[in-house]
């Protein structure tokens, strides 16, 4: 009787020890991970007439336990886009690209902003229609993919209507 409970507590924990490795091979990896990921105040800027260049902001926040690191981003709109900051150098504004990725450390918010770090969208050929929204994806090394709608919103803010000097 007790070599019985023996072996069946020793199948018991072999059966517990496999459960969880089963449960996580019939998920695909990335939704598991992709959901770490949140983004807010997604948006893109229109372009003045006769530019094919714009730039997008948003904030993303990493709910995971793991440093994320953005590797890229891709939209329907653009055939190239880039992570950009400005940085100040000597007494000028300048804007470059980021290369190597931007990590999101966990439970942290990494934000794009004008004036600040940003994603810019070179080659667009049709107009960006303020009040439109379009997909962006954001691309990580681990945590998956996190798709993002970003509202178009207009470059020039419109007057306020029924006010007069």
């Amino acid at each position: 009787m007790k070599k019985s409970i023996i072996t069946l507590l020793i199948v018991a924990a072999q059966f517990a020890l496999l459960a969880p490795s089963a449960y996580s091979q019939s998920q695909p990896a990335t939704q598991l991970k992709a959901a770490v990921l949140d983004a807010t105040d997604a948006y893109i800027r229109t372009m003045p007439p006769g530019r094919s260049v714009t730039a997008g902001f948003l904030r993303v926040t990493n709910r995971g336990d793991l440093p994320c690191q953005l590797v890229g981003v891709e939209s329907p709109v653009s055939d190239r886009l880039e992570f950009h900051e400005h940085l100040h150098s000597d007494g000028m504004m300048r804007m470059r690209p980021v290369s190597g990725g931007l990590q999101i450390a966990a439970g942290e918010t990494l934000v794009f902003q004008p004036g600040g770090l940003h994603i810019m969208l070179f080659n667009i050929q049709q107009p960006l229609v303020a009040g439109e929204n379009t997909p962006l994806q954001l691309n990580t090394d681990q945590c998956g993919t996190l798709e993002v709608d970003a509202e178009i919103r207009s470059l020039v803010t419109k007057p306020m209507g029924g006010m007069h000097h």
